[in-house]
């Protein structure tokens, strides 16, 4: 009987042990992989003027240091995104990708916050995975429980359509892709609201995704478009002159989304 207790007892421990180290290695990991916020940085990635308050003001200009210690960032291509948050929802204000170089262990990239609110900032790996995160308030913001963004609910329903014409205000031969031959690179994207957009312009990103990236990483253009606040649909044309893989990001006069819409672009 005592040996079965005894046995038990350091199987136990053993188990606890391995718990404890599990833990430490968890910490580890995350005290290695940090962000610092500051007003500039070194050639070496060495962060200069600190900010350890967590309140930024508005119109402010900040650099986030992404640094792993003495181990290397994994893989080459990392990516930053930087979200404001409204409520329960969140919206992503800026994204960005970076190709590093060989056994680089630090990261620095510069942002200007010109809209108060909630903000989170984090990096990732090229398959999305977290490397680290933080969280920042800027100017006079205060969370309420109204701050469910209203544009964001509004536009759950948006629609987006990309086709050959419009005709009495529908579109005409919805498509997925675009040929530039037979189409000479034209499309329409028509966008459907079930109530009025309340913006009277619309901005819209095109990016393109590039021959080696996973991500929609190649800026193409930037428009922007006026419209009645009291539509309820909108539509306009872009013309191609290159194949690929393109992302259409639609948002309204407060750079809050809209709609996202993909489209391939062939010979």
């Amino acid at each position: 009987m005592w040996l079965i207790n005894n046995s038990f007892i350091y199987h136990l421990i053993i188990l606890k042990l391995k718990i404890i180290i599990l833990i430490l290695f968890l910490f580890a990991q995350a005290e290695a992989q940090h962000i610092t916020i500051c007003k500039a940085y070194t050639q070496t990635g060495e962060p200069i003027d600190i900010i350890y308050s967590k309140n930024i003001s508005l119109n402010q200009t900040i650099c986030f240091l992404l640094s792993t210690g003495n181990k290397k960032i994994s893989g080459s291509t990392i990516f930053l995104f930087i979200d404001i948050t409204l409520g329960e929802f969140k919206q992503n204000q800026f994204n960005k990708v970076y190709k590093l170089e060989k056994d680089k262990n630090w990261l620095a990239s510069n942002f200007k916050f010109t809209k108060e609110g909630k903000y989170e900032i984090y990096f990732t790996d090229a398959n999305k995975n977290r490397l680290t995160a933080t969280n920042i308030i800027v100017g006079n913001y205060k969370e309420t429980p109204s701050d469910q963004s209203i544009g964001s609910i509004n536009y759950r329903t948006v629609e987006a359509v990309f086709c050959d014409n419009i005709l009495s205000g529908l579109p005409v031969n919805p498509k997925k892709n675009v040929s530039l031959k037979s189409d000479n690179g034209l499309v329409y994207l028509y966008l459907k609201c079930n109530h009025p957009f309340n913006t009277e312009r619309i901005h819209v990103t095109i990016m393109r995704k590039s021959y080696y990236g996973i991500d929609y990483d190649e800026f193409v253009a930037s428009k922007r478009y006026k419209l009645d606040p009291e539509w309820e649909d909108v539509f306009f044309k872009y013309t191609f002159n290159k194949t690929g893989e393109y992302k259409f990001s639609v948002a309204d006069e407060k750079e809050l989304l809209i709609k996202t819409a993909y489209i391939t672009v062939i010979n």
